[in-house]
């Protein structure tokens, strides 16, 4: 009885955060760092390289209707590595929301020292968004709340990132969705807003270290927060061995713990996988969240043979 609960409150509040809230949830990935393009525009061209990632993010396995993610990127840089261009692509379902994004973003890179890099980056697209109303089954018959699925929503967004990058080092702040898509419920009419209060701020850096011949170390942290919201802290520390596998943990403020590997199966082609252990009461009602990311690198001019990225 207490599962069933459980589920429709799920349910009812993924309903809720749709029609209230449209649009305004920024995706959570275990992999951040290698699917930094989703979290700040002005990652796009960083990596001297055309690269691609494909990632899918299965959360809280066990509940119906919790968050189901996959996302689709490319990125590189052109003009002498001074403008970065990428096209993202996001699917991504919560109880009775189907949402689906495609954005185009332009970054433009200029050297402030002999070894730093800054970026500002600007992004740009369309939402669909369609909830799936009527396959709620509910104790009265013919409710009418529930008797017919919402109309495809179509809604405009933006977002906009600063990146400062060194070999070694890296700091971005970003604001993934600048407009607040408020939706009428029933109408289904579209109202696009900038609203300050309902801006969400993420704050990501990472660094690593040689700690000896073939081993590397990388702590990172991101940090996401909003108007009248508590501050979310996610952070990890991955193990680079002998240019061959990524071995980590990461901890995510009063949500999960994570246990992350990466293989580095030639220098331009990884396969990741995570799993998160929920830590709050959720966890008692569901097995656990699982990504798995993969990513390729193409080489551009001289480092056709480089060692592998390390962010």
């Amino acid at each position: 009885m207490k599962r069933i609960i459980f589920i429709s409150v799920v349910l009812f509040a993924g309903m809720i955060h749709s029609v209230n809230c449209y649009s305004q949830h920024d995706p959570m990935f275990t992999n951040y760092m290698w699917n930094e393009m989703f979290i700040n525009p002005a990652y796009a061209g960083s990596r001297d390289a055309v690269s691609f990632v494909a990632l899918s993010r299965q959360q809280w396995v066990g509940i119906d209707g919790a968050p189901s993610t996959q996302t689709l990127s490319v990125q590189g840089p052109l003009f002498e590595n001074k403008v970065g261009l990428g096209l993202g692509f996001m699917h991504e379902s919560i109880g009775v929301t189907n949402e689906t994004s495609l954005m185009g973003t332009f970054a433009y890179h200029i050297n402030v020292s002999k070894k730093g890099r800054l970026a500002f980056g600007l992004s740009g697209g369309v939402i669909a968004s369609k909830e799936q109303l009527a396959d709620v089954v509910t104790e009265t018959p013919g409710d009418e709340q529930f008797k017919a699925n919402s109309p495809l929503l179509l809604m405009p967004n933006a977002g906009y990132g600063m990146y400062y990058y060194t070999k070694r080092f890296y700091a971005g702040v970003s604001i993934p969705r600048l407009m607040y898509n408020d939706v009428t419920p029933g109408t289904w009419d579209v109202k696009n807003s900038f609203k300050t209060k309902d801006i969400h701020y993420n704050l990501i850096s990472g660094y690593v270290f040689n700690l000896k011949r073939g081993i590397l170390l990388k702590p990172t942290i991101m940090c996401r927060t909003a108007y009248a919201a508590p501050l979310e802290v996610s952070t990890s520390v991955n193990v680079f061995i002998k240019n061959y596998a990524w071995v980590g943990v990461a901890y995510r403020s009063s949500d999960a713990i994570s246990a992350l590997l990466t293989l580095q199966i030639t220098p331009n082609l990884r396969l990741g996988y995570s799993f998160d252990y929920t830590t709050s009461k959720l966890g008692k009602y569901n097995s656990g969240t699982h990504e798995i990311s993969i990513g390729y690198d193409y080489p551009l001019g001289k480092t056709r043979t480089a060692s592998p990225r390390l962010f």
